[in-house]
């Protein structure tokens, strides 16, 4: 690799880290990264076996796996939307009527 190209891709890593790099960017510096210890150190990421698994994903902690339940803002909502709709029909029904 060309030092050019090189100081290129260090220049994506700031855009890397923080998700604002096109689809094509990222996929570049992606590839670049699991190729260039130097970039990945740079990044403070560790080091990438291959391109095919780079994160191992483990499954979350006994105790913490709790499903996050609607609160009663949801219920309130729904309770204001049927509302409408009842008050929308009863409305219709009155006028033809």
């Amino acid at each position: 690799m060309r030092v050019r190209d090189h100081e290129q891709f260090r220049e994506l890593l700031g855009g890397y880290a923080t998700g604002a790099l096109t689809d094509v960017e990222w996929l570049l510096m992606y590839t670049h990264l699991s190729e260039c210890r130097h970039c990945r150190t740079e990044l403070g990421r560790p080091d990438l076996p291959n391109r095919a698994a780079p994160q191992v994903i483990r499954p979350p902690a006994p105790g913490r796996a709790r499903q996050p339940r609607p609160g009663w803002s949801v219920a309130v909502g729904l309770a204001l939307v049927t509302a409408l709709v009842a008050f929308g029909v009863g409305y219709a029904l009155g006028v033809s009527g």
